[in-house]
């Protein structure tokens, strides 16, 4: 399959005002930001490594610098990835100079905190990119040396590979920050580690009644394998690479009272989000970019994936309805940030499945989603979002979890100023003015962000320009004097 490109939905669009559906492979390239530079000179590949280490290496990183990101990420990290507790990475810190799983884990650790938790690109004086990839470099020098070095649980390249949940979760740790960089390859081949680890765990065999395992480790692992389920079905849509993973078969998560009950809700509403990109998604998104289209998809999926959405928001509002009943609390802000933000950018992608295949209509019969129509970005999805963050207490939450949130924000963002620029008639240009300030209020959102990188605010100005040409009466104020 080939990889998906940046902007396949702008041509989707473009494709649109010429009366066509059928998707393009690539929006023009864009100016390279200092986070770009910076991945290219330490990430281009063994010929031009700017970075040498000796093979008597030790870390760099004192116990001290660890700890201090605990508080972190026990507020940032752990609700959206409960798997290992602040308490046992307390521990592992600790443990480091002697144990090389524990040196591994500890340096992924950090760089995913990192990569989660800063809003900008620039810690203490340092470069956040160049901070992040020593770390993962640290990590990927003692997470190999675990499967070569004898001394390390008595191993060597003949005895049984080592597989444990802290070298499991080292792999995403991985993963994580290497997306932040948009270095995708090197991302998918430590969640493919991951996901080739966890198969040999046997997860799926797990039941209620297990006794090889205690209840709470059975617990961890179903999260563990979900929270890489998540990951590979979110590296596939920004980066094209295949998707293995199948719903886990006993379900969500076995109960773990370990687990606070708001982070148990939080995370089982996520698992059900994404269970929304099932096998009939994976194969019509792929089909998008391979040489023969999909022929099966049809207005009734497009219907029932929005409906299904639909049903999850329903079922979250009660599912917290009970959770504040039962004196548990509720879900907070980042949660229900990153909740919200994900089922809306779902609905741009099952409207982009829909668009490609030529399901939608300018004005959709009353009987059928609002989803199927052509204006579905700009008049709902950009009026959503906007309700969203004027709700917010911290704009921060939209900009914590690096990249993640942030992308899907862009995404739905330009996919809304795509459509806003499509031709239409006088009536259609009044009615499109209307929801034009919805959007102009995400850009200077975007664009107040650090983290914003620099070919998506090169795309968002050219849509800008684009816009303003369709709406000459309207006026963009500052965002037409950035540069």
């Amino acid at each position: 399959m080939s990889k998906r490109k940046r902007g396949s939905r702008g041509r989707l669009v473009a494709r649109l005002r010429d009366g066509k559906y059928c998707t393009s492979d690539a929006m023009p390239t864009s100016a390279r930001s200092p986070l770009d530079r910076t991945r290219i000179s330490i990430l281009s590949g063994p010929e031009q490594d700017s970075v040498t280490l000796s093979s008597n290496w030790s870390s760099s990183y004192s116990a001290e610098f660890f700890v201090k990101l605990l508080p972190d990420f026990e507020q940032l990290v752990y609700p959206l990835n409960p798997i290992l507790t602040s308490t046992e990475i307390r521990d592992s810190i600790a443990n480091m100079h002697g144990s090389l799983e524990d040196t591994a884990l500890v340096h992924a650790f950090g760089a995913t905190t990192i990569s989660l938790t800063k809003p900008s690109w620039i810690l203490d004086g340092q470069d956040l990119a160049s901070l992040m990839v020593s770390l993962v470099q640290f990590s990927i020098r003692a997470h190999r040396q675990v499967e070569t070095d004898k001394n390390s649980h008595g191993s060597s390249l003949l005895s049984k590979l080592p597989v444990s949940v802290k070298r499991i979760m080292t792999c995403i740790w991985i993963q994580i920050p290497m997306i932040s960089i948009r270095r995708f390859d090197r991302s998918f081949a430590a969640l493919r580690e991951a996901i080739s680890m966890i198969e040999m765990l046997d997860i799926h065999q797990y039941g209620d009644s297990d006794t090889q395992l205690d209840s709470r480790e059975v617990a961890r692992r179903q999260r563990m394998y979900w929270e890489a389920f998540i990951h590979e079905r979110s590296l596939f849509i920004i980066s094209g690479y295949p998707c293995i993973m199948q719903p886990l078969r006993t379900g969500l998560p076995f109960a773990d009272q370990t687990v606070p009950s708001f982070i148990t809700v939080g995370f089982d509403r996520l698992i059900l989000l994404f269970e929304t990109m099932d096998e009939s998604f994976v194969e019509y998104w792929s089909a998008q970019f391979r040489q023969r289209k999909a022929c099966s998809i049809t207005a009734q999926w497009v219907d029932s994936k929005q409906t299904e959405l639909d049903q999850h928001e329903v079922d979250t509002t009660e599912a917290e309805r009970k959770l504040e009943a039962g004196g548990h609390g509720s879900l907070n802000e980042l949660q229900h940030t990153d909740l919200f933000i994900t089922r809306l950018w779902l609905r741009t992608l099952i409207w982009q499945l829909g668009l490609s295949n030529g399901l939608l209509h300018s004005t959709p019969p009353n009987d059928v989603h609002e989803g199927l129509s052509l204006n579905f970005p700009a008049n709902y999805v950009s009026a959503q979002l906007r309700v969203l963050v004027c709700r917010l207490h911290n704009l921060s939450s939209i900009i914590f979890h690096g990249s993640g949130i942030l992308q899907k924000l862009f995404e739905i963002t330009s996919t809304a100023a795509d459509v806003l620029s499509l031709p239409c008639s006088d009536k259609q240009q009044t009615e499109a003015s209307e929801y034009l300030e919805d959007l102009l209020f995400l850009v200077r959102l975007l664009f107040t962000f650090d983290r914003t990188q620099r070919h998506q605010r090169d795309y968002l100005q050219e849509k800008l320009d684009a816009l303003q040409r369709v709406f000459p009466m309207v006026d963009f104020g500052d965002l037409m004097r950035r540069n």
